[in-house]
């Protein structure tokens, strides 16, 4: 019996994320901030798994915490990180979900007073 015929590998394979140092600090610093684990893993698009693990790795009680990691182009103390923005534009996308459908009760409500027949 021909048993690699069994375990054929998909034609497509899932291709692994990979996020730089930054990032994973980043999202390290708002979970040690009072950001939900859970929370914060769904806003990222990352598994609770990865927050666990930068959080051993670059966490305030770590042993192996390093130094900021600086882009080639040097570091901009004012501008937001990768991390701050994915959660902000989470947060405006279901803040603009919210107001779709309050926009669309309200047609509804307007069409359905707009169609009753005045006294």
């Amino acid at each position: 019996m021909n048993t690699s015929a069994q375990h054929q590998e998909s034609p497509v394979k899932a291709q692994r994320r990979q996020y730089d140092e930054q990032f994973k600090r980043d999202a390290v610093a708002l979970m040690e901030g009072g950001r939900g684990r859970t929370q914060l893993a769904r806003e990222l698009g990352v598994s609770i798994w990865n927050l666990r693990d930068w959080k051993e790795l670059y966490g305030a009680g770590s042993a192996a915490v390093r130094p900021q990691a600086r882009s080639a182009g040097g570091t901009n103390a004012g501008a937001a990180s990768t991390v701050e923005l994915t959660v902000q534009l989470a947060d405006m996308r279901r803040e603009l979900d919210a107001v779709i459908r309050q926009r669309d009760i309200l047609k509804k409500a307007l069409a359905i007073d707009s169609a009753a027949p005045s006294p």
